[in-house]
């Protein structure tokens, strides 16, 4: 059994209901030190839901929060110290230079320490902000204004970092730079990440966790909850035409779990699930060349976004 020590974060069996809404249901999270942990789902699952529980801004039915193993519904002080939140549009006073607000924020969290300066240099620095330290917020790029709000939780000390989907409406470049962020602070942080970019969880996330209709579907090891996955192959045929007959005759077969049919520039993509063990692709290709002609058979690996849309499915 874990000890409790393992964990800066730990959700027990929390429950958050509205009006004729129950948004969480019963919900238990562990997330590990050290970690950068992926908090997934689709939009309505109970994301947003958690990390105001967690940031402390509403309160849950039922259920208990531990913060660095502090009860964060009984000592909200004592936890908020060790926690810092990112929201998706961080409210940032943007009339501000950036050094001067990062200043601010050491103030009003009561950090008088003697080295006050050298840490803002140096959070500055790591947060790649030296550039644009006495330039002010407002007119920062979206990516630039992410930084800063890192850089915010930062400068008080917090050593659980939470970021909510802190790569929306970034650019390409300015989202490798973000990834390349969050695993640099990695090495003395804690990070739940929550997000829609699958392929960035799939980069940077040590663990999952998938969410959905207020209930936790997965989580683990995000290697080990790929290679529970592998059980199944995931195969995929690009023919001329495809008909009702083809994918009634794949969905009866045992082996088959799944089958799903788009439509490609004319042409028709078949998805087909199957169990792992045996090789079934002289079956498959032969079913299918009986229905029509076969363009192209492949193997597909399943990815992270894959294993996504069938736990939530």
């Amino acid at each position: 059994m874990e000890s409790a020590s393992q964990f800066a974060l730990e959700l027990k069996n929390i429950t958050k209901s509205y009006p004729g809404v129950l948004a969480l249901d019963n919900i238990n999270l562990q997330v590990r030190r050290g970690s950068v942990h992926g908090f997934i789902g689709p939009n309505g699952a109970g994301k947003s839901t958690t990390m105001k529980i967690i940031a402390g801004l509403i309160p849950p039915n039922s259920g208990e929060v531990y913060i660095n193993g502090v009860d964060a519904l009984k000592r909200k002080s004592d936890a908020a110290s060790s926690i810092g939140i990112l929201p998706e549009t961080p409210p940032l006073y943007t009339n501000m230079k950036v050094r001067d607000y990062l200043r601010f924020c050491q103030d009003i969290n009561n950090q008088s320490m003697p080295a006050r300066e050298e840490i803002l240099d140096e959070k500055i620095e790591r947060c790649g902000l030296t550039s644009v330290q006495n330039r002010l917020i407002g007119p920062l790029s979206k990516g630039f204004k992410q930084r800063v709000a890192i850089a915010q939780t930062l400068v008080y000390g917090a050593e659980i970092i939470v970021l909510d989907e802190p790569t929306v409406g970034l650019d390409p470049n300015a989202i490798a730079e973000m990834r390349d962020l969050i695993l640099e602070l990695k090495k003395d942080h804690t990070i739940l990440l929550s997000t829609h970019q699958l392929y960035e969880v799939g980069r940077v996330c040590d663990e999952v966790t998938i969410i959905n209709n207020g209930k936790i579907l997965k989580t683990g090891n995000l290697t080990e909850v790929q290679s529970e996955f592998s059980a199944y192959k995931t195969f995929e045929a690009l023919v001329p035409k495809v008909g009702e007959a083809l994918k009634t005759n794949l969905l009866a077969k045992e082996y088959v779990q799944g089958c799903d049919i788009s439509e490609r520039a004319g042409e028709y993509l078949i998805k087909i699930r199957v169990s792992g063990g045996e090789d079934h692709r002289s079956q498959l290709t032969s079913l299918i060349v009986e229905h029509g002609n076969l363009f192209q058979f492949t193997e597909r690996t399943m990815e992270l976004e894959d294993i996504f849309k069938e736990v939530v499915r």
